[in-house]
């Protein structure tokens, strides 16, 4: 079957044919600028009418696909599991001793004979009851086991129920963000959810075999970086290619958020470090804590003995709040620095992060000091507020005798005359004011 929907041998031309060596005349012939663009038109209109359609297809085709794709509702009665739809009706009646919530479709059920099953949005049987062993869902994959040449072996499917791996694993379990541990003959190891093995390591029959794996959470929700500890050894792996990124140490490493970990001490402060581009960018032992409140900062927070608190710029190891002459302020990853101007008689404020001063401002006062997604309520010389953002740039030149902070979606409560509204980061009214009250 030839696949080019315009091959030679395929296209039948549609209208009176034209004999070889005739003349074609066209009505388009003629200079005028206007026929110009007529032709031009007609020429390029098959192009458009043939994307149109297709892009039509691919619309109707993408939702006839979600469209087939129906998450039943779980219902229990008399110890059995059943499930409904969103009218309420009974789809599948109440039968099956166990049953978890639907997902792309499908859900993991046991029958009376206490054996799993998955079946689809129907009722019918995806994988018939006694072709596996057990199967559970973590995010969008499945662990599932059943009985193989080589025994009961365990291996991944997807949302689909395709496999992601063989069958071959004697044992799988579910780390955190996407990963998963494994256990295969002599080997144990690390693998994505793709089943891609990133990290293993042999054992012999002295060992214990225990492994651990902590992953260091992120608040941008990609994690990267993980604890592995194997019986008594710890390091830091990257959980995408598996590399060591910290030297095998037998002292027990503790994860915190935003890739910063530490080795508790016996004595003195514990031993922090900072990774970042899978290498060690920040050691100290002079804080009894430190935390990074944003993955994409790079500054660090470090508290001292006296609980007086060092903001250290990731990029030159330095301290930054080192200047008695000025105020700092650190929140949402940024530095305000206030600073009196003798000549002007004013404070002046300047917006700071490590290797870039992002702004500067000095005819209002900040309300508290601390930004809030990316804006910070100030007061203005009328004793009203506005918001200004990172750059020192007003939101909206209006002033509100309320204001409440941005959330994270870009809105804000305001209001005036006890009226309130909500404005967006842009400084449009989306919610006029005509409320007693709004909560988000």
């Amino acid at each position: 079957m030839n696949n080019n929907l315009f091959d030679d041998e395929d296209f039948i031309p549609v209208g009176p044919s034209i004999e070889p060596g005739e003349k074609i005349v066209s009505i388009f012939d003629e200079e005028e600028p206007a026929s110009k663009e007529i032709n031009r038109f007609v020429r390029i209109l098959p192009l458009i009418a043939f994307t149109f359609v297709l892009g039509l297809g691919i619309y109707i085709f993408i939702n006839n696909v979600n469209a087939d794709i129906v998450n039943l509702i779980k219902i229990e009665e008399k110890s059995k599991v059943g499930y409904i739809n969103n009218a309420g009706n009974v789809v599948i009646k109440p039968k099956y001793l166990y049953g978890t919530d639907f997902y792309n479709g499908h859900a993991v059920v046991k029958n009376y004979n206490n054996l799993y099953g998955i079946i689809d949005s129907t009722g019918k049987d995806e994988i018939s009851f006694g072709n596996i062993f057990s199967a559970t869902l973590y995010e969008d994959r499945y662990i599932v086991s059943k009985f193989t040449s080589n025994g009961l072996k365990m291996g991944l499917l997807n949302s689909n129920l395709k496999e992601v791996t063989r069958f071959i694993y004697d044992n799988l379990s579910y780390i955190d963000s996407g990963l998963f541990m494994y256990t295969k003959n002599d080997t144990m190891g690390i693998m994505t959810k793709d089943g891609k093995e990133i990290y293993s390591y042999k054992v012999d029959e002295v060992d214990d075999r225990n492994i651990s794996v902590e992953v260091s959470n992120v608040d941008n929700g990609n994690s990267i970086y993980a604890k592995v500890k194997i019986n008594s050894s710890s390091t830091i792996i990257n959980t995408s290619s598996g590399k060591e990124v910290y030297k095998y140490t037998l002292e027990d490493i503790n994860v915190l958020d935003n890739n910063v970990f530490y080795v508790k001490k016996e004595e003195g402060n514990n031993y922090y470090f900072v990774i970042k581009n899978d290498k060690v960018v920040y050691e100290t032992v002079a804080y009894k804590r430190l935390r990074i409140d944003s993955y994409d900062s790079n500054i660090a927070i470090g508290v001292k003995e006296d609980t007086s608190i060092d903001y250290i710029n990731l990029l030159t190891k330095e301290v930054i709040n080192n200047n008695s002459v000025i105020k700092y302020t650190y929140s949402d990853g940024v530095i305000l620095e206030e600073e009196y101007n003798v000549e002007s008689g004013k404070n002046e404020y300047t917006v700071y992060t490590p290797g870039k001063i992002l702004g500067k401002f000095s005819d209002v006062k900040p309300y508290d000091n601390t930004y809030s997604n990316n804006y910070m309520k100030v007061i203005t010389v009328n004793g009203k507020y506005k918001y200004i953002d990172k750059a020192g740039n007003y939101v909206t030149n209006k002033e509100y005798e309320y204001v409440g902070d941005f959330n994270k979606y870009g809105y804000a409560v305001i209001a005036n005359d006890n009226a309130y509204g909500v404005i967006d980061s842009k400084g449009n009214e989306v919610i006029s004011l005509d409320y007693d009250n709004i909560k988000f």
